[in-house]
């Protein structure tokens, strides 16, 4: 990855000068707390994300081969996990913010563990209802159903709120002692500069509770709720917006449908159903549904479609866009490579370059400029000269600021296409030697009375930014 990398680094010198809003962020999944922090100095300040969300960086349980779930099991609210330890946490969210990123932190609030009994990674020691110092039987739910106390039945509220995910400890968050002790740990969290909180689970804790939760916080950080959303269950997004975001869990897999099944109407309506843009997130994969078949994936056959879904994504005015990097996996209980001592290895080489089985996929230039595009027309958020040929290419404009145009097909596709842009010339930001700095290139695309001609290989985009003053070789 050393050519990349080198490419990285000179985008990222013309990225510098960019004072536009951020409104994109990444989560870093299972990323050491050193690196991330190195990330946020080389990388992501400079090419302009707004945060990182990090893995919860809570003691968790120790598991046999270590799988990517441990991290979602609490043994105590001690900041030490195998991404580092508090104070290398500390570190890491004050070198993000001085790079202009925020940290937001996945917050597992609703359980504690799922075992019997156990150590955790700092040394805790816990029993199933017992976490010494912290919480004992009577600070959990025991809903009496079932025979277990699991959730069977996931249209039943009371199931949903008051019995155990899998098996999962679930803590009476009805109780002002528990609320309290959650609360001690987000204001820590606070304390140490953290901008914000992924709630995890969300939906599993009433949402009263969790507003009685946040009242007790010092700040009033961002706050956005896991809702695994059915439209004919009990828990709707509206009971979570008043105190935060929701994440609209189901918008990456509409648009993976559309893509797959060339219905570009399914990606212009695939906010239909969703909370409102000003309430929820947006992401085409993350932890979770990278392990299942329901949404493209960065790794394997689909690799094309997914970087197309994700310039769609940055494009199209909704919601607060949620970007993914992660590691390669067989077992989809994998987790990160450790070293002996069960910390995470380094994403990085002696190089500084990313090593496998690391993804590093929002280094890819393509990302590098969508998020660019997405923040210079964040004051466009609306939509003009929607067009499709109602299987696998669509246009439309951001305004007049920008214009897309994608085929999500497999063969060539010329057009003249109407957009609400200004004459004039202007560049692909997707191409390669697009300078974001001096906003040239040296192919550009002429905009006359409105309309531009474009022709799109097989699988592949146009992103058109507002014109400036352009340096063009040849015009197409």
């Amino acid at each position: 990855m050393k050519f990349l990398f080198c490419c990285f680094t000179i985008l990222l010198t013309s990225l510098q000068v960019s004072a536009a809003p951020r409104t994109v962020f990444l989560q870093m999944f299972e990323w050491p707390w050193n690196d991330i922090a190195q990330e946020c100095e080389t990388y992501l300040g400079p090419a302009g994300f707004s945060a990182v969300q990090v893995s919860p960086p809570h003691e968790n349980i120790i598991w046999q081969n270590n799988p990517w779930w441990e991290r979602y099991q609490v043994a105590s609210y001690k900041i030490e996990s195998r991404s580092g330890n508090e104070k290398e946490f500390a570190s890491m969210v004050r070198r993000c913010k001085a790079a202009g990123v925020d940290i937001y932190v996945d917050a597992v609030i609703n359980h504690m563990t799922g075992i019997p009994s156990g150590t955790g990674i700092a040394g805790s020691k816990f029993d199933h209802y017992n976490y010494p110092g912290l919480f004992s039987y009577q600070d959990f739910h025991h809903c009496g159903r079932n025979g277990n106390d699991d959730i069977v039945n996931f249209d039943d509220r009371y199931e949903l709120q008051f019995c155990e995910l899998v098996d999962l400890a679930d803590l009476a968050t009805e109780s002002d002692y528990v609320r309290g002790k959650i609360a001690e740990y987000l204001n820590h969290l606070l304390d140490l500069g953290v901008a914000g909180f992924r709630i995890d689970a969300a939906k599993h804790i009433p949402a009263s509770d969790l507003q009685a939760i946040f009242s007790r916080l010092k700040k009033n950080p961002y706050i956005y709720s896991e809702i695994i959303y059915s439209p004919t269950g009990p828990i709707q997004f509206n009971e979570y917006t008043p105190f935060g975001d929701v994440m609209a869990y189901a918008y990456g897999e509409t648009i993976a449908n559309g893509i797959r099944s060339r219905n570009m109407d399914t990606l212009r309506h695939a906010a239909d159903g969703f909370p409102a843009s000003d309430k929820s997130v947006v992401f085409l994969t993350n932890h979770d549904l990278e392990r299942g078949n329901s949404v493209l994936s960065y790794n394997g056959s689909e690799r094309n479609l997914y970087k197309l879904a994700q310039v769609f994504l940055l494009s199209w005015p909704y919601g607060y866009p949620h970007l993914y990097t992660g590691y390669t996996f067989n077992d989809r209980e994998a987790g990160p490579p450790l070293d002996q001592n069960l910390h995470t290895k380094s994403v990085f080489n002696s190089q500084g370059e990313c090593r496998a089985p690391w993804t590093c996929e929002h280094r890819e230039r393509e990302v590098a400029a969508m998020v660019h595009f997405r923040n210079q027309t964040d004051r466009s958020f609306i939509v003009y000269n929607w067009w499709s040929n109602g299987r696998d290419v669509l246009a439309f404009s951001r305004g007049n600021q920008g214009f897309v145009a994608i085929n999500f097909g497999n063969q060539n596709y010329t057009a003249d296409f109407s957009s609400a842009l200004p004459d004039g010339t202007y560049c692909n930001v997707l191409v390669e030697n697009y300078n974001i700095r001096s906003r040239s290139c040296t192919e550009g695309y002429q905009v006359t009375n409105g309309r531009v001609r474009i022709s799109l290989p097989p699988q592949t985009a146009v992103v058109l930014l507002e014109k400036t003053d352009v340096r063009i070789g040849k015009n197409k």
